[in-house]
């Protein structure tokens, strides 16, 4: 899985400064990141009903529907001629909790922030189905823990493959999740 010439930065260190030029991808990054933030859950707008007028697929699986719903809706959250107003950056970023029934998500100087805002700044492209590459396999290292006493800890990793080639390290747009709190508890680094 180790082919350097096509390994990326994490993109919370590729989306660390605003001078980035990159452009983020939906499949890739976005939607991904709207699962970490919990957009895209269960009790957000991943619900069956959505949540506040907008709904998502549950987890970011269906990217054109996701596309459409926020980009071509009756009321959708990407402004492209006001990009730091569109719904997709000023409610999860706002202060107010009146703004955003889900809360504060992120911060406006934070790295999630500014992978959203650079998307939305490239014109919130789609994803192309025959001409982006296509998601290959994911790996999660340490693949099995056993801890030795009470307290220790460690940093997983996920690394996701490309048909492009490309390797990366998605760490930081996944969200874990233990089914019992008495046997481990998680504690997000990012």
């Amino acid at each position: 899985l180790a082919r350097a010439d096509k390994s990326l930065a994490r993109a919370d260190e590729r989306f660390a400064s605003a001078e980035t030029t990159e452009v983020p991808s939906l499949q890739r990054h976005v939607l991904p990141l709207m699962g970490r933030l919990g957009c895209n859950g269960r009790a957000c707008h991943g619900s069956f009903q959505g949540q506040g007028g907008f709904r998502l697929s549950l987890f970011g699986y269906d990217f054109k529907t996701d596309h459409e719903a926020l980009v071509k809706s009756e009321t959708p959250r990407v402004d492209l001629a006001k990009v730091r107003e569109s719904m997709i950056l000023a409610k999860p970023s706002s202060d107010d909790p009146d703004e955003h029934g889900g809360g504060k998500r992120m911060d406006v100087d934070s790295w999630q922030y500014r992978l959203i805002e650079k998307w939305v700044a490239a014109g919130a492209p789609a994803v192309d189905e025959e001409k982006d590459p296509h998601f290959i396999r994911m790996v999660v290292t340490p693949t099995e823990i056993v801890f030795g006493k009470m307290g220790e800890s460690t940093q997983l990793k996920v690394v996701a493959e490309w048909s492009d080639g490309a390797i990366e390290d998605v760490t930081p747009l996944c969200r874990f999740q233990t089914r019992d709190d008495a046997v481990a508890k998680l504690r997000a680094a990012f």
